[in-house]
Protein backbone atom coordinates (compact mmCIF):
# COMPACT_ATOMS: atom_id res chain seq x y z
CA UNK A 1 0.00 0.00 0.00
CA UNK A 2 1.08 3.66 -1.08
CA UNK A 3 -0.04 6.88 -0.14
CA UNK A 4 0.83 10.59 0.02
CA UNK A 5 1.28 12.13 3.45
CA UNK A 6 2.43 14.69 5.26
CA UNK A 7 5.65 13.61 6.93
CA UNK A 8 7.72 15.21 4.65
CA UNK A 9 6.90 18.75 5.84
CA UNK A 10 5.44 17.53 9.33
CA UNK A 11 7.90 14.92 10.67
CA UNK A 12 9.66 16.48 13.60
CA UNK A 13 13.24 15.64 12.30
CA UNK A 14 14.69 18.52 14.56
CA UNK A 15 18.60 18.33 14.14
CA UNK A 16 18.43 15.02 12.15
CA UNK A 17 16.92 16.78 9.01
CA UNK A 18 19.75 18.08 7.45
CA UNK A 19 21.60 14.84 7.96
CA UNK A 20 18.15 12.71 6.24
CA UNK A 21 18.03 15.05 3.42
CA UNK A 22 22.02 14.91 2.77
CA UNK A 23 21.46 10.70 2.76
CA UNK A 24 18.47 10.78 0.48
CA UNK A 25 20.17 13.21 -1.67
CA UNK A 26 23.33 11.28 -2.11
CA UNK A 27 21.01 8.69 -2.51
CA UNK A 28 19.28 9.65 -5.64
CA UNK A 29 22.36 11.11 -7.03
CA UNK A 30 23.68 7.47 -6.90
CA UNK A 31 20.43 5.73 -8.94
CA UNK A 32 19.38 4.31 -5.58
CA UNK A 33 17.07 5.24 -2.66
CA UNK A 34 17.06 6.20 1.22
CA UNK A 35 13.78 5.75 3.05
CA UNK A 36 12.86 6.56 6.72
CA UNK A 37 11.83 3.25 7.88
CA UNK A 38 10.76 1.75 11.48
CA UNK A 39 10.24 3.44 15.12
CA UNK A 40 10.67 6.71 13.81
CA UNK A 41 7.52 6.64 11.20
CA UNK A 42 5.09 4.61 13.98
CA UNK A 43 5.88 6.51 16.62
CA UNK A 44 5.05 10.02 14.03
CA UNK A 45 1.78 8.42 13.09
CA UNK A 46 1.05 7.66 16.89
CA UNK A 47 1.71 11.58 18.09
CA UNK A 48 4.69 10.14 19.94
CA UNK A 49 7.80 11.90 20.42
CA UNK A 50 10.67 10.69 17.71
CA UNK A 51 13.50 10.17 19.15
CA UNK A 52 16.10 7.84 16.96
CA UNK A 53 16.37 7.86 13.52
CA UNK A 54 16.47 4.32 11.20
CA UNK A 55 16.57 4.72 7.29
CA UNK A 56 17.18 1.85 4.98
CA UNK A 57 18.92 2.36 1.50
CA UNK A 58 18.80 0.12 -1.68
CA UNK A 59 22.12 -0.19 -2.48
CA UNK A 60 25.24 -2.10 -1.38
CA UNK A 61 26.26 -0.67 2.30
CA UNK A 62 30.02 -1.26 1.13
CA UNK A 63 29.15 0.60 -2.36
CA UNK A 64 27.05 3.16 0.12
CA UNK A 65 30.44 3.96 2.12
CA UNK A 66 32.85 4.55 -0.61
CA UNK A 67 30.10 7.73 -1.50
CA UNK A 68 30.22 8.79 2.23
CA UNK A 69 34.29 9.10 2.07
CA UNK A 70 33.94 10.65 -1.21
CA UNK A 71 32.26 13.72 0.69
CA UNK A 72 33.81 13.31 4.02
CA UNK A 73 30.97 12.05 5.98
CA UNK A 74 31.99 10.81 8.93
CA UNK A 75 30.34 7.06 9.98
CA UNK A 76 31.00 3.97 12.48
CA UNK A 77 30.79 0.52 10.76
CA UNK A 78 28.42 -0.10 14.01
CA UNK A 79 26.64 -3.65 12.30
CA UNK A 80 28.81 -3.81 8.84
CA UNK A 81 28.36 -7.51 9.00
CA UNK A 82 24.26 -6.95 8.17
CA UNK A 83 24.88 -4.07 6.16
CA UNK A 84 24.45 -1.02 8.99
CA UNK A 85 26.28 1.82 10.01
CA UNK A 86 25.70 4.72 11.44
CA UNK A 87 25.89 8.06 9.99
CA UNK A 88 27.22 11.04 11.86
CA UNK A 89 27.00 15.03 11.56
CA UNK A 90 27.38 17.23 14.97
CA UNK A 91 25.48 15.67 17.50
CA UNK A 92 23.12 13.96 14.85
CA UNK A 93 23.76 10.25 14.57
CA UNK A 94 21.07 7.82 12.01
CA UNK A 95 21.50 4.04 11.64
CA UNK A 96 21.55 3.77 7.57
CA UNK A 97 20.95 -0.64 6.66
CA UNK A 98 20.95 -1.85 3.61
CA UNK A 99 17.89 -3.37 1.91
CA UNK A 100 18.34 -7.11 2.77
CA UNK A 101 16.73 -10.34 2.87
CA UNK A 102 18.00 -13.25 5.34
CA UNK A 103 19.47 -16.08 4.01
CA UNK A 104 20.34 -18.33 7.00
CA UNK A 105 18.92 -18.03 10.52
CA UNK A 106 19.10 -20.31 13.71
CA UNK A 107 17.17 -18.78 15.75
CA UNK A 108 20.18 -16.42 17.27
CA UNK A 109 22.09 -14.88 14.68
CA UNK A 110 20.86 -14.51 10.73
CA UNK A 111 23.40 -14.43 7.78
CA UNK A 112 21.85 -11.67 5.10
CA UNK A 113 21.88 -11.14 1.23
CA UNK A 114 21.50 -7.92 -0.17
CA UNK A 115 18.25 -6.85 -2.47
CA UNK A 116 17.49 -4.01 -3.86
CA UNK A 117 13.86 -4.96 -3.67
CA UNK A 118 12.02 -2.71 -0.94
CA UNK A 119 8.87 -5.79 -0.79
CA UNK A 120 11.51 -8.17 0.27
CA UNK A 121 12.61 -5.87 2.89
CA UNK A 122 9.80 -5.31 4.43
CA UNK A 123 9.13 -8.92 4.73
CA UNK A 124 11.90 -9.85 6.50
CA UNK A 125 10.96 -7.69 9.38
CA UNK A 126 9.11 -8.23 12.41
CA UNK A 127 6.01 -6.39 13.09
CA UNK A 128 3.74 -4.88 10.27
CA UNK A 129 4.00 -1.43 12.64
CA UNK A 130 7.53 -1.43 12.10
CA UNK A 131 7.48 -1.92 8.11
CA UNK A 132 6.62 1.57 7.24
CA UNK A 133 8.62 3.63 4.66
CA UNK A 134 8.45 7.25 3.80
CA UNK A 135 10.54 8.40 0.87
CA UNK A 136 11.86 11.99 0.58
CA UNK A 137 8.89 12.97 -1.17
CA UNK A 138 6.56 12.03 1.57
CA UNK A 139 5.21 9.03 -0.26
CA UNK A 140 4.02 6.41 2.23
CA UNK A 141 5.11 2.38 1.46
CA UNK A 142 3.47 0.28 3.97
CA UNK A 143 2.84 -3.38 2.20
CA UNK A 144 1.51 -4.78 5.25
CA UNK A 145 -1.18 -2.20 6.57
CA UNK A 146 1.17 -1.24 9.67
CA UNK A 147 -1.30 2.04 9.57
CA UNK A 148 -4.12 0.32 9.72
CA UNK A 149 -3.03 -1.89 12.72
CA UNK A 150 -1.62 1.30 14.59
CA UNK A 151 -5.19 2.94 14.29
CA UNK A 152 -6.47 -0.72 15.74
CA UNK A 153 -4.10 -0.97 18.67
CA UNK A 154 -2.81 -4.34 16.81
CA UNK A 155 0.67 -5.67 17.37
CA UNK A 156 1.15 -8.01 14.49
CA UNK A 157 4.06 -10.08 13.24
CA UNK A 158 4.49 -10.06 9.40
CA UNK A 159 2.99 -12.77 7.56
CA UNK A 160 3.58 -16.19 9.38
CA UNK A 161 4.12 -15.24 13.25
CA UNK A 162 6.33 -19.00 13.85
CA UNK A 163 8.54 -18.17 11.40
CA UNK A 164 9.14 -14.74 11.89
CA UNK A 165 10.08 -15.74 16.11
CA UNK A 166 11.95 -18.82 14.37
CA UNK A 167 14.45 -16.16 12.52
CA UNK A 168 15.35 -14.30 15.78
CA UNK A 169 13.79 -15.74 18.74
CA UNK A 170 14.29 -12.30 20.71
CA UNK A 171 11.65 -11.12 18.90
CA UNK A 172 9.30 -12.78 21.86
CA UNK A 173 10.97 -10.02 23.92
CA UNK A 174 10.72 -7.02 21.46
CA UNK A 175 6.95 -8.36 21.25
CA UNK A 176 6.26 -7.99 24.52
CA UNK A 177 8.43 -4.75 24.84
CA UNK A 178 6.53 -3.19 22.39
CA UNK A 179 3.13 -4.34 24.21
CA UNK A 180 4.43 -2.83 27.32
CA UNK A 181 5.81 0.64 25.53
CA UNK A 182 2.71 0.98 22.94
CA UNK A 183 -0.37 2.01 24.87
CA UNK A 184 -3.22 -0.48 24.87
CA UNK A 185 -1.91 -2.45 21.71
CA UNK A 186 -2.61 -5.92 22.06
CA UNK A 187 -1.29 -9.36 20.37
CA UNK A 188 -3.56 -11.04 17.92
CA UNK A 189 -4.74 -14.88 19.52
CA UNK A 190 -2.21 -16.42 16.82
CA UNK A 191 0.36 -14.67 17.35
CA UNK A 192 0.63 -14.94 21.38
CA UNK A 193 -0.09 -18.89 20.59
CA UNK A 194 3.05 -18.74 18.43
CA UNK A 195 5.12 -17.13 21.41
CA UNK A 196 3.67 -19.61 23.55
CA UNK A 197 5.34 -22.57 21.32
CA UNK A 198 8.58 -21.19 21.52
CA UNK A 199 9.50 -19.37 24.48
CA UNK A 200 11.39 -22.11 25.87
CA UNK A 201 13.91 -21.16 22.98
CA UNK A 202 14.19 -17.41 25.13
CA UNK A 203 17.18 -19.19 26.95
CA UNK A 204 18.89 -19.90 23.32
CA UNK A 205 19.79 -16.40 23.64
CA UNK A 206 22.55 -14.60 24.54
CA UNK A 207 22.64 -12.52 28.05
CA UNK A 208 23.57 -9.12 27.02
CA UNK A 209 20.50 -9.34 24.10
CA UNK A 210 17.53 -10.46 26.88
CA UNK A 211 19.28 -7.63 29.05
CA UNK A 212 18.57 -5.18 26.50
CA UNK A 213 15.07 -6.34 25.79
CA UNK A 214 13.48 -7.32 29.21
CA UNK A 215 15.34 -3.76 30.98
CA UNK A 216 13.10 -1.83 28.08
CA UNK A 217 10.14 -3.80 28.58
CA UNK A 218 10.19 -3.29 32.59
CA UNK A 219 11.32 -0.09 31.96
CA UNK A 220 8.11 0.88 30.41
CA UNK A 221 5.31 3.44 31.80
CA UNK A 222 3.46 0.53 32.28
CA UNK A 223 4.64 -3.16 32.11
CA UNK A 224 2.21 -4.45 33.71
CA UNK A 225 -0.32 -6.16 31.17
CA UNK A 226 2.61 -7.42 29.26
CA UNK A 227 3.83 -9.08 32.39
CA UNK A 228 0.50 -10.53 32.92
CA UNK A 229 0.53 -12.02 29.52
CA UNK A 230 4.01 -13.70 30.42
CA UNK A 231 2.46 -15.43 33.34
CA UNK A 232 -0.26 -16.64 31.38
CA UNK A 233 1.58 -18.10 28.68
CA UNK A 234 4.19 -19.32 31.10
CA UNK A 235 7.06 -17.17 29.36
CA UNK A 236 8.57 -16.35 32.69
CA UNK A 237 9.08 -19.88 34.10
CA UNK A 238 9.75 -21.79 30.09
CA UNK A 239 11.63 -18.67 29.02
CA UNK A 240 13.35 -17.19 31.86
CA UNK A 241 13.76 -20.09 33.63
CA UNK A 242 12.29 -17.75 37.20
CA UNK A 243 8.70 -16.85 37.84
CA UNK A 244 6.99 -13.32 37.93
CA UNK A 245 4.96 -13.20 41.09
CA UNK A 246 1.94 -10.45 40.02
CA UNK A 247 -0.25 -11.22 42.90
CA UNK A 248 -0.43 -8.16 45.05
CA UNK A 249 -0.36 -5.74 41.98
CA UNK A 250 -3.69 -6.41 41.68
CA UNK A 251 -3.79 -3.87 44.85
CA UNK A 252 -4.26 -0.18 43.32
CA UNK A 253 -1.68 1.07 46.00
CA UNK A 254 1.33 -1.59 45.20
CA UNK A 255 0.61 -1.00 41.67
CA UNK A 256 1.28 2.46 42.13
CA UNK A 257 4.61 1.65 44.28
CA UNK A 258 5.67 -0.51 41.62
CA UNK A 259 5.20 1.65 38.73
CA UNK A 260 7.28 4.34 40.77
CA UNK A 261 10.62 1.80 40.73
CA UNK A 262 12.99 2.08 37.77
CA UNK A 263 13.47 -1.18 35.67
CA UNK A 264 15.76 -2.95 37.93
CA UNK A 265 13.93 -2.19 41.44
CA UNK A 266 10.59 -3.61 39.45
CA UNK A 267 12.69 -6.69 38.88
CA UNK A 268 13.23 -7.55 42.10
CA UNK A 269 9.69 -6.76 43.50
CA UNK A 270 8.24 -9.31 41.31
CA UNK A 271 10.98 -12.23 41.70
CA UNK A 272 11.40 -14.69 44.33
CA UNK A 273 14.46 -14.47 46.46
CA UNK A 274 15.28 -18.06 46.10
CA UNK A 275 15.69 -16.88 42.23
CA UNK A 276 18.41 -14.19 42.87
CA UNK A 277 21.04 -16.53 41.12
CA UNK A 278 19.36 -17.60 38.36
CA UNK A 279 18.34 -14.19 37.51
CA UNK A 280 21.71 -13.13 37.67
CA UNK A 281 23.29 -15.79 35.24
CA UNK A 282 20.18 -15.16 33.37
CA UNK A 283 20.86 -11.59 32.88
CA UNK A 284 24.01 -9.68 32.27
CA UNK A 285 24.49 -6.94 34.78
CA UNK A 286 27.35 -4.37 35.41
CA UNK A 287 28.97 -4.87 39.00
CA UNK A 288 27.39 -1.41 39.97
CA UNK A 289 23.77 -3.31 38.87
CA UNK A 290 24.29 -6.63 40.35
CA UNK A 291 25.58 -5.18 43.54
CA UNK A 292 22.54 -3.15 43.50
CA UNK A 293 20.26 -5.65 42.87
CA UNK A 294 21.63 -7.93 45.12
CA UNK A 295 20.58 -5.68 47.70
CA UNK A 296 17.13 -5.10 46.93
CA UNK A 297 16.62 -8.97 46.49
CA UNK A 298 17.70 -9.46 50.13
CA UNK A 299 15.42 -6.76 51.09
CA UNK A 300 14.22 -5.46 54.06
CA UNK A 301 13.26 -7.80 57.49
CA UNK A 302 10.09 -7.36 59.01
CA UNK A 303 12.11 -5.56 62.10
CA UNK A 304 13.38 -3.28 60.03
CA UNK A 305 10.01 -2.64 57.85
CA UNK A 306 8.07 -2.18 61.42
CA UNK A 307 11.18 0.56 62.50
CA UNK A 308 10.25 2.14 58.81
CA UNK A 309 6.77 3.25 60.32
CA UNK A 310 8.58 4.97 63.58
CA UNK A 311 10.03 8.10 63.94
CA UNK A 312 13.19 6.34 64.14
CA UNK A 313 12.89 5.56 60.96
CA UNK A 314 15.92 7.68 59.92
CA UNK A 315 18.19 5.13 61.14
CA UNK A 316 17.14 2.23 59.85
CA UNK A 317 17.13 4.44 56.34
CA UNK A 318 20.96 5.32 57.03
CA UNK A 319 22.29 1.54 56.53
CA UNK A 320 20.45 1.31 53.32
CA UNK A 321 21.27 4.41 51.84
CA UNK A 322 19.95 6.33 48.95
CA UNK A 323 17.98 2.74 47.90
CA UNK A 324 15.60 2.62 50.98
CA UNK A 325 12.62 3.93 49.32
CA UNK A 326 12.61 1.32 46.97
CA UNK A 327 13.21 -1.44 49.63
CA UNK A 328 9.95 0.03 51.23
CA UNK A 329 8.24 -0.39 47.98
CA UNK A 330 9.41 -3.43 47.42
CA UNK A 331 8.57 -4.81 50.83
CA UNK A 332 5.56 -3.70 49.96
CA UNK A 333 4.83 -5.30 47.13
CA UNK A 334 6.32 -8.66 48.44
CA UNK A 335 3.93 -8.52 51.81
CA UNK A 336 1.09 -6.24 51.07
CA UNK A 337 2.04 -3.97 53.74
CA UNK A 338 1.45 -0.59 52.64
CA UNK A 339 3.52 2.14 54.01
CA UNK A 340 1.98 5.86 54.46
CA UNK A 341 2.39 7.85 51.59
CA UNK A 342 3.87 10.43 53.37
CA UNK A 343 6.17 7.96 54.60
CA UNK A 344 7.46 7.44 51.49
CA UNK A 345 8.09 10.94 50.56
CA UNK A 346 10.44 11.30 53.20
CA UNK A 347 11.86 8.30 51.99
CA UNK A 348 12.25 10.08 48.93
CA UNK A 349 13.81 13.11 49.92
CA UNK A 350 16.50 11.39 52.84
CA UNK A 351 19.66 12.28 52.34
CA UNK A 352 22.47 9.97 53.89
CA UNK A 353 23.83 12.19 56.63
CA UNK A 354 27.49 11.84 56.82
CA UNK A 355 29.49 9.85 59.44
CA UNK A 356 31.94 12.74 60.98
CA UNK A 357 34.53 9.95 62.45
CA UNK A 358 37.41 8.43 60.04
CA UNK A 359 39.85 6.45 60.42
CA UNK A 360 42.65 8.94 60.52
CA UNK A 361 40.90 10.41 63.99
CA UNK A 362 41.07 6.96 65.77
CA UNK A 363 45.16 7.21 64.44
CA UNK A 364 45.73 10.25 65.76
CA UNK A 365 44.50 9.11 69.29
CA UNK A 366 46.87 6.09 69.09
CA UNK A 367 44.92 3.59 67.27
CA UNK A 368 47.48 1.38 65.09
CA UNK A 369 45.72 0.39 61.38
CA UNK A 370 43.88 -2.75 60.84
CA UNK A 371 41.31 -4.78 62.31
CA UNK A 372 40.81 -3.49 65.37
CA UNK A 373 40.43 0.14 64.08
CA UNK A 374 37.76 -0.55 61.81
CA UNK A 375 35.79 -3.06 64.09
CA UNK A 376 36.17 0.15 66.59
CA UNK A 377 35.07 2.80 63.67
CA UNK A 378 32.23 0.13 63.03
CA UNK A 379 31.33 0.32 66.19
CA UNK A 380 31.22 4.22 67.10
CA UNK A 381 29.18 4.73 63.69
CA UNK A 382 26.62 2.50 64.88
CA UNK A 383 26.52 4.53 68.29
CA UNK A 384 26.52 7.76 66.41
CA UNK A 385 23.53 6.32 64.59
CA UNK A 386 21.22 5.26 67.47
CA UNK A 387 22.03 8.73 68.99
CA UNK A 388 20.10 10.16 66.48
CA UNK A 389 23.21 11.17 64.58
CA UNK A 390 24.74 12.98 66.97
CA UNK A 391 28.01 12.05 68.97
CA UNK A 392 26.37 11.41 72.68
CA UNK A 393 27.18 14.30 74.50
CA UNK A 394 29.79 13.65 77.94
CA UNK A 395 30.85 10.12 76.98
CA UNK A 396 34.20 9.24 76.14
CA UNK A 397 33.21 8.34 72.42
CA UNK A 398 36.64 8.84 70.97
CA UNK A 399 39.02 6.83 73.49
CA UNK A 400 43.06 5.53 73.37
CA UNK A 401 43.22 1.73 72.22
Amino acid sequence: MSNQTNFATEFPAGKATGLITKIQKLARENSSEARIVGGAVRDWLMRRPVNDFDMAINMPITRFINILNKHNIKFYETGIAHGTITVVQDDVSIEVTQTRIDVKSDGRHSEVKETADWSADANRRDFTVNAIYVTDDGTMYDPYNGTLDIQHKKLKFIGCADARIEEDYLRILRAFRFVACLPDFVLPKRDIAAIKRHCHHINTLSAERITEEFSKWLAAENPISALKLAVKIGLDRHGFGFEFSLDNLKIGKLEQAFLQLDWLARLASITPVSDKNKIISVMQFSRQQQKRFECLMRGLTEAEAEALATSKWKQTAYWHGSDIQDMARIYSIRTGFVFAQNLLDEFDAFEKPKFPISGEDLIQLGWVPGPQLGARLVELERIWVLNDFKIPSGSNFLTKP
